[in-house]
């Protein structure tokens, strides 16, 4: 997940590009959406299946709390605790 916010820092500098091809019509994040969410998938269900993570993680949902943080964090330690806090969130709790 750290590599992933760190991946989606270096996009930032490309904001005005992607706001005038959204704004063409085209969609320049569907190919790359539907990659991301089936590569986030696949540990997330391994997890769920294993008793790690909760199973009932929306799959977009994490995608979406990921670019919240790339977007919102200032400095790194900001960025590796709000990371810590998402996974925090995402561990299977006993409800014994």
């Amino acid at each position: 997940m750290s590599r992933f916010v760190d991946y989606l820092a270096t996009k930032r500098g490309m904001a005005d590009a992607l706001r005038l091809v959204i704004a063409s019509g085209a969609n320049p994040y569907v190919q790359s959406r539907d990659r991301l969410l089936e590569a986030l998938g696949r540990p997330l269900t391994a997890g769920g299946a294993a008793g790690t993570v909760r199973a009932d993680v929306d799959v977009a949902d994490v995608l979406a709390g990921l670019s919240g943080i790339s977007l919102a964090a200032g400095e790194r330690d900001q960025t590796d605790r709000l990371l810590d806090l998402l996974m925090d969130g995402l561990r299977h709790r006993r409800t014994d």
